[in-house]
């Protein structure tokens, strides 16, 4: 299953849905808070996995700042129940980054 639904706005919804290679489904949802364009996009992130505390989210800040040629992102989540829960999200997110790198170097 693959699904992305977003309504990119102060207040909208997003949700994803991911099947990894051994087709177990990773679901997440939340809400836009601030979309300032091009600076800022905040947004809260809650799991949808039965092992996790599904009332529990997590606050996404990400931060462009122009470098000329160049953009710097700053990637902040925050308000991790457990050091165990904030490490599980590295992988994925720095899996994330890597793809998007890559992305990036390709189209120039």
């Amino acid at each position: 299953m693959a699904l992305l639904e977003m309504d990119v706005r102060p207040g909208g919804a997003w949700r994803k849905c991911m099947r990894s290679p051994d087709g177990a489904d990773y679901c997440r949802h939340g809400h836009y808070i601030e979309v300032a364009e091009p600076e800022r996009l905040v947004f809260t992130y809650i799991s949808d996995d039965p092992a996790s505390n599904p009332e529990h989210e997590t606050v996404v800040t990400m931060i462009f700042e122009d470098q000329g040629a160049k953009t710097l992102m700053t990637f902040r989540q925050q308000e991790f129940e457990s050091v165990a829960a904030r490490d599980s999200h590295q992988f994925g997110w720095g899996s994330c980054m890597g793809r998007f790198a890559a992305y990036l170097e390709q189209s120039a």
